[in-house]
């Protein structure tokens, strides 16, 4: 197990499989325990997790608080000099986090990223957005799956878990969006189709697509695809699209004499 000399800077990065590096060089989390350990106490963000959960995470069936120790003794030695930062509380431990883990850069990026787009900065919310979903590696907390133990730990996995990939949802559209505002629309076409084919529900991907369909001059098609997308949301969901998107199908579609939208 790799020992760390005494370290001044501390990265952590969730969004994918666990890692931690001191001063740039990998932390070695061998086996699963410890993995899940550490993924545990970075969860919860510096707040103390209590013996009770971290035994029902990693043994579901025993409460062995021995073995707990163990794990934490072997945690606090692949840690090093970055060993400090977990911390012995009355009821649990809790682990100092870095200033910034790649879940928080990526928040904040997304945050400004939006928040460009929505002042009419699209050039820059593309390289706000780009840059916060390169450091999307996988799938976050990949070490705290749901079949592991440590029921009120994983409902909180599930929940962050939730968010970051809606961020994440959020950033592809609207890098999207801010590409068809400075760009041919026909790149955006091409993007976006894949998009809705991955996620057929998502409301925003069908208009960002017919409007970019609209804007390279082929407003049938991108009525045909408003079209496609209610018909699915009926079928499968009984539901109807949004009032805007309601209303953008009604300007695309041709009127024929006598014909009426419902």
């Amino acid at each position: 197990m790799t020992t760390i000399s005494v370290g001044q800077q501390l990265s952590c990065r969730v969004l994918g499989p666990l890692d931690v590096a001191v001063d740039g060089v990998p932390v070695v989390l061998s086996g699963v325990l410890v993995r899940r350990l550490l993924a545990a106490l970075v969860l919860a963000e510096g707040h103390a997790v209590p013996d009770d959960e971290l035994l029902d995470l990693l043994w579901p069936r025993q409460q062995e608080v021995k073995a707990l120790r163990v794990v934490v003794w072997r945690l606090r030695t692949a840690l090093g000099g970055a060993a400090d930062r977990l911390e012995r509380t009355p009821t649990g431990y809790r682990f100092l986090l870095p200033e910034q883990t790649d879940q928080h850069q990526f928040t904040g990026l997304v945050a400004t990223g939006l928040r460009q787009q929505s002042t009419g900065e699209p050039a820059a919310a593309i390289a706000t957005l780009s840059a916060a979903l390169d450091l999307w590696r996988g799938d976050p907390w990949q070490d705290l799956e749901p079949e592991a133990g440590g029921s009120g730990l994983v409902r909180r996995r599930a929940g962050e878990r939730a968010r970051l990939v809606e961020l994440r949802e959020l950033a592809v559209e609207e890098r999207e969006a801010a590409r068809f505002a400075v760009g041919s629309p026909w790149p955006v076409v091409r993007a976006l189709s894949q998009l809705v084919a991955d996620s057929p529900y998502r409301e925003r991907r069908w208009e960002l697509l017919a409007l970019a369909l609209q804007a390279a001059g082929r407003p049938d098609r991108a009525a045909a695809e408003l079209g496609r997308y209610r018909l699915m949301l009926v079928d499968d969901l009984g539901l109807d699209p949004s009032p805007t998107l309601t209303a953008l199908e009604h300007r695309l579609t041709p009127r024929r004499p006598g014909w009426r939208w419902r």
